[in-house]
Formats: C-alpha cells, structure tokens, sequence
C-alpha cells in the first residue's frame, strides 16, 4: 500500500533522514519508535508532503501509494485523493471553535456532503468517542488533554481517511485515558483503518502495533514484528527501560 524507498530529507542544509526505506501494507498498524530527533515526526510530515518550514524538503528517494509517486502531490491531494490523514503531535485543533465545528471544518475533502454522510459521520465519531458529544457546543480550547486529543483524531477520521497517522498520540495522557485511545485505534484498525504510529511510549507502541522500526538520527536500525521488537534484549534496553 505504502511503500518508502530510500528517503533522505532536510531542514534547510541538515538532513534529518539519511535514506530509510520501510513499508505498510493495508490493514496494518505499524509503528515508527525512538529517541527524540531520531526522526520519526519528520517522516510522517514527509509522507503528508506538509510544506516548508513545516515539513522537509525531500532530497532522495520516493514515497510510493499503490505504486504511485507521492513527491509531486500536494498536501491536499493526499488527504483528498489517497485518503490519508495525520493527527498532528500537540493535536493542533482549532480552540476558538467548537468541538462539532472543527469536525465540520475537517469534512472539506468528503464525497459524500450532500447525502448525509458528513452527519453520519458526526454520529460514529460521537460513538467512538461519547465525550465529544457532551463537548459538542464547548470550545475547544476548554477541552482536557485528553479530549483535546479525542478530537484531533476524530478530525482526522472526518476526512474519510483509510490511513491515519499518528504523532504522539499519549502525550499528556493519563494512563485511564492512554489505554482507552489504544484501544479505540485498535477497534478502528479491526473494522479495516491502515494505521501508521508514531509513539515516545514505545512500549505502549509495540503491544498495539503489528510490525515497527526503530529510527536513530535519521536511520532505522532495526525492524520487524512488534512482538519480536518487544522481546529484543538491545530493543529492551534502549527504548523500553531494560
């Protein structure tokens, strides 16, 4: 489904991917862990092809969906046209609109408007998340961290995406709530949603995910079922605290 081939980016003259090559096949959840400034959300800001300063600039390689070139679309081509959408890091939600206006707000790129899917779309989103709902009329910008971060993901999802991505979704989180996101995106996952995770808790990341790749300065170092990831002693050591 998306298959990265060598992929080298920079911030101006420093190059933060020094040409990593990984792959998500359909149906997957596939996590992207290590340190911080290892990469991991320059990747993801390269897939969505954000533009700088925002994003790098791609110097090598390709990003490839279903076989086609990523490197010349533009950001919103990616979200309307392949349908993959990223849950930014720090959530980057609108708070001076309400919670059900930045849902409307997400639904620019659905087919379906003028049949009353933007309305059933409304309708899952407050069934994966009941809080929204109660929130529906609050601005957002009162919202807890937690359903700050169930709204960025359920914007995401407005978008009809069949592939979302991640950045950091835990940060600030309670574990209670932690846990209950995770396993929201493994429901989401079960009934057919391509997720692509980025995650500090690379614990949490490997127990969720099927397959993952350890990223170091700009480099994957390792790879593989997230079970074996987990169960690596190096692994262990380094990311997941012995």
């Amino acid at each position: 489904m998306l298959r990265v081939t060598n992929l080298k980016a920079a911030y101006g003259k420093i190059e933060a991917l020094h040409g990593i090559s990984f792959h998500v096949e359909k149906g997957e959840i596939v996590t992207l862990i290590g340190a911080n400034g290892a990469g991991k959300s320059t990747t993801l800001k390269a897939l969505m092809r954000l533009p700088p300063p925002e994003s790098p600039v791609v110097t090598g390689g390709d990003i490839a969906f279903d076989g086609v070139s990523l490197l010349g679309m533009p950001a919103h081509c990616v979200v309307s046209d392949l349908r993959m959408t990223l849950a930014p890091e720090g959530r980057r939600i609108f708070g001076n609109l309400t919670v059900m206006e930045n849902l409307q707000l997400a639904s620019w790129s659905r087919q379906d408007g003028q049949d009353g899917g933007m309305e059933e779309a409304i309708r899952r989103i407050f069934d994966l998340f009941p809080r929204l709902a109660e929130r529906a009329r609050q601005r957002s910008d009162t919202l807890s961290g937690g359903e700050q971060q169930m709204l960025a993901i359920g914007r995401a999802l407005m978008t009809q995406c069949a592939v979302l991505l991640l950045d950091e979704p835990s940060m600030g989180l309670a574990p209670v709530v932690m846990y209950d996101m995770f396993r929201t995106l493994k429901r989401l996952n079960a009934e057919g949603l391509t997720i692509i995770v980025v995650e500090q808790n690379a614990r949490l990341a490997l127990t969720l995910a099927d397959r993952g790749y350890v990223l170091d300065t700009g480099e994957i170092v390792a790879e593989g079922p997230a079970q074996a990831l987990l169960n690596t002693p190096q692994i262990k050591a380094a990311y997941l605290g012995g």
